[in-house]
């Protein structure tokens, strides 16, 4: 069974939902339960639902009745928020992934590199990955690609779910190609820092948290005094804004409830960390320099996913958290107030490979780290 790309509710095969899109002409509605979930006002047209009755097994009607009915060209909606469904979606199995973290965490930056690795990766599989809806493409181009790859900056921060533009109010939806004999999506939702800071993540336009497959928490080590101090004569200077990590995981966990996805609890920008090598007889440059460390190898392009050496990365990681003052976040991830302890395990990652120069990449370029691992995390499951 498939999921929305918004809403990332199941899609029933007890129920469907047609309209007419907007370049088929006639009267146009306001449309409450789409305006809900995007955050901004929408339209649709009329609707036409089917129901399946008691005692009938048989298949839904054909598109072409939902057409007849509607007196056009039909178009498959999902019945909890109206997203309007690409082609073959029913028949094709999504992985639907959230993305969070404080503002300034590096989500956007991570998204625009994650695709191109994954691009590659499936290269050697020998599959394609590519956009499944034009939203997908235009979303991407202008809000990750182009900022990043072209003009070679830096992304700005993601607006609020009130602010964004359309495009950005869309969720990224990529086909994976067929896997065992089923067509596999990933779909990527983005959440402004702001929003989890302090917005009302049980609204709708939020309520995917609770249904998706993973969520992937980013947590900055940068925002450690202790490990910028170190850093103050390696690093440019980072501006910091934002919410605390500890008080957005709380946020989270809370709008995850009752849900159970899977958490990667991801410590982006590690290429900051790598940087505590350089600093002499400090205890980190030793805890940097081990080359036997997980952390230190990329293994995210193995032509399988290693799931000993995620295990490994996993214990590291956390044991760097709790170095790094981050033992809260350790605590609420293990031991949340929900009471529901979440499947989870801890990643590094880093988008760009060495930190940037003010708003511009450095002068080397990017050079992604372990970019693929949490991602591979949750599709292996699937056998993907």
């Amino acid at each position: 069974m498939s999921k929305c790309p918004r809403c990332f509710t199941a899609l029933s095969p007890s129920n469907h939902l047609w309209t007419l899109p907007a370049q088929a002409g006639g009267t146009r509605y306001r449309d409450d339960v789409a305006s809900a979930y995007v955050g901004a006002p929408a339209e649709c047209g009329p609707l036409y639902t089917w129901t399946r009755s008691p005692g009938y097994n048989g298949p839904p009607p054909p598109m072409s009745e939902a057409s007849r009915a509607l007196q056009g060209p039909a178009v498959e909606i999902c019945p909890v928020c109206h997203f309007t469904l690409p082609e073959g979606f029913r028949e094709g199995h999504a992985i639907c992934i959230a993305l969070a973290g404080a503002r300034a965490t590096g989500k956007s930056l991570y998204i625009a590199v994650l695709i191109k690795q994954l691009e590659l990766l499936c290269e050697r599989f020998g599959v394609v990955l590519e956009p499944v809806t034009r939203a997908t493409v235009q979303n991407y181009a202008t809000n990750y690609e182009g900022p990043l790859y072209v003009q070679r900056g830096l992304l700005p921060p993601t607006p609020t779910v009130h602010t964004q533009a359309p495009n950005q109010r869309e969720p990224l939806v990529f086909s994976l190609g067929v896997w065992h004999g089923v067509r596999r999506f990933l779909v990527l939702r983005d959440v402004a820092g702001e929003d989890l800071e302090n917005g009302d993540l049980r609204a709708p336009p939020f309520q995917f948290f609770g249904h998706a497959d993973a969520v992937f928490f980013m947590f900055d080590p940068l925002r450690v005094k202790a490990i910028r101090d170190q850093l103050q004569d390696l690093l440019p200077p980072q501006p910091f804004s934002g919410g605390e990590p500890r008080s957005v995981l709380g946020n989270l966990l809370l709008a995850v409830n009752p849900g159970q996805p899977k958490l990667a609890v991801i410590l982006s920008k590690f290429d900051a960390l790598r940087t505590l090598r350089n600093v002499e007889g400090s205890e980190w440059s030793m805890i940097m320099s081990n080359t036997g460390a997980a952390y230190l190898r990329d293994t995210s392009d193995s032509p399988r996913s290693d799931e000993l050496g995620g295990q490994l990365l996993h214990e590291e990681v956390r044991s760097l958290l709790t170095r790094l003052h981050g033992g809260a976040i350790v605590a609420a991830v293990e031991n949340p107030s929900t009471g529901i302890v979440l499947p989870h395990r801890y990643f590094v990652v880093s988008a760009l490979g060495q930190p940037p120069s003010g708003n511009k990449l450095h002068s080397r370029g990017i050079a992604p780290f372990r970019c693929a691992d949490p991602i591979r995390w949750v599709t292996s499951s699937f056998g993907v």
